[in-house]
């Protein structure tokens, strides 16, 4: 009978365990995750994430690389409690996932980045803000992107005006790589993505001085991002408590300095008064 009840101990002990394991799922996305290089493992998301794990030492946290066209499949569909970083909140994806309540991240909308060369020529002094149409429209640019990305409902309209002869479209996980190289040979005006991809990948090229960036009028000027996980019981609890650590993680000098770390220098201002009116 007392080696029935130990066994029975350890078999709780051991499911026990399970529930207390989150497996938070981790994309290429430099420089929100960093999986190569001297940054490696020190991305946004990535900082995050260890950050939530010291508040919540009862839990185990796993990360696992996965394909970005897999992930919200994984995501929706693991048995494990599986969480992402940074989801955006939509109607259609509240059916699909449980989501923390506080924001986990809090980044700039997409931005183009141009070489200052034909940025001096057309963007007055101190400007931080543009119109993507007037610049594409007005001042006949070609525009560079990556396919089957969108940058939100205002920017993706204008940008599906534009004519194809107009455009470079980009395939593949190193496609805004590609278009930035191809900035600073001036074979294409202006790129759009995300300040942080913008930054990381010019660094890599050590050219940061050639490169300007902007922030688009006709976008918000801010995009929070939430804890998005499977729909279990065991996802509910967890959100629960990271929602608590996430307010105190959220007022720490540390958070914002997180999340400053890849925002252009010229936007940062922009960025901090933002961050503070949350």
């Amino acid at each position: 009978m007392l080696k029935f009840l130990v066994i029975i101990f350890f078999l709780l002990l051991g499911f026990e365990s399970a529930a207390k394991t989150v497996t938070f799922l981790k994309v290429d996305f430099a420089p929100y995750y960093i999986l190569d290089g001297v940054d490696k493992g020190q991305g946004r998301d990535e900082a995050v994430i260890n950050l939530l794990k010291k508040s919540l030492p009862e839990y185990k946290f796993k990360q696992v690389f996965i394909p970005s066209s897999r992930a919200l499949f994984e995501l929706q569909h693991s048995k494990k409690t599986t969480c992402m970083l940074s989801l955006y909140k939509t109607e259609q994806r509240k059916q699909q996932f449980y989501f923390s309540e506080q924001y986990s991240t809090i980044g700039l909308a997409p931005t183009i980045a141009m070489h200052k060369d034909i940025a001096d020529k057309i963007i007055p002094k101190g400007i931080t803000t543009t119109s993507l149409k007037d610049l594409i429209f007005k001042n006949a640019l070609l525009l560079g992107k990556s396919t089957e990305r969108s940058y939100g409902q205002n920017v993706d309209r204008i940008i599906l005006k534009i004519p194809q002869d107009d455009m470079i479209v980009r395939a593949g996980k190193d496609s805004l790589e590609s278009l930035t190289y191809m900035l600073l040979k001036k074979r294409v005006d202006l790129i759009i993505g995300y300040p942080g991809e913008h930054l990381y990948l010019q660094s890599k090229l050590k050219k940061e001085s050639q490169f300007i960036q902007l922030q688009i009028s006709e976008s918000p000027k801010t995009v929070l991002g939430f804890i998005g996980c499977n729909q279990s019981k065991e996802s509910e609890q967890f959100l629960k408590k990271a929602d608590m650590s996430l307010s105190m993680i959220k007022a720490s000098p540390e958070y914002a300095s997180l999340m400053l770390r890849w925002v252009p220098r010229n936007l940062q201002q922009n960025f901090v008064n933002e961050l503070n009116n949350q």
